[in-house]
């Protein structure tokens, strides 16, 4: 796939334009996971615009080939399967362990309400005999 991209070039000071790229391994394992090797076909070309009209470029356009092989033993390296139950352990430590820690600070304590200004009194049931 061609992914066009402009630079701004602030001086053509030089008589040579370089341009790299990289393909990461994970985009050559997620495109192209049935091959063991690929050959790439790069093009490139450069156009300039400028206001200066005496501006002339030689051999403006390109193209190369670049051949890519797969390290299966690289390429298929996943997470070993004692690392998840591991991870989940120490998550559950580390989650216990702040629990610990909040409970000390007293910060699981309900607040209790200050006492009533006015004093509270409760009433007295008086037996029918004595009324």
């Amino acid at each position: 796939r061609c992914r066009p991209f402009l630079c701004p070039l602030s001086t053509l000071e030089r008589s040579e334009l370089r341009a790299r790229g990289r393909l990461w391994n994970g985009t050559f394992l997620e495109e192209f996971l049935d091959v063991s090797s690929l050959e790439l076909l790069v093009r490139a070309e450069v156009s300039v615009t400028s206001p200066s009209k005496n501006l002339l470029l030689k051999d403006a356009a390109t193209q190369m080939s670049v051949s890519i092989h797969l390290d299966p033993g690289v390429a298929v390296a996943g997470v070993p399967w004692w690392v998840v139950p591991l991870a989940v352990l120490v998550g559950i430590l580390v989650l216990a362990l702040l629990v610990l820690g909040l409970w000390k600070l007293g910060f699981f304590h309900r607040a209790r309400r200050a006492p009533p200004a006015v004093p509270q009194y409760h009433a007295v049931r008086i037996p029918r005999e004595q009324r």
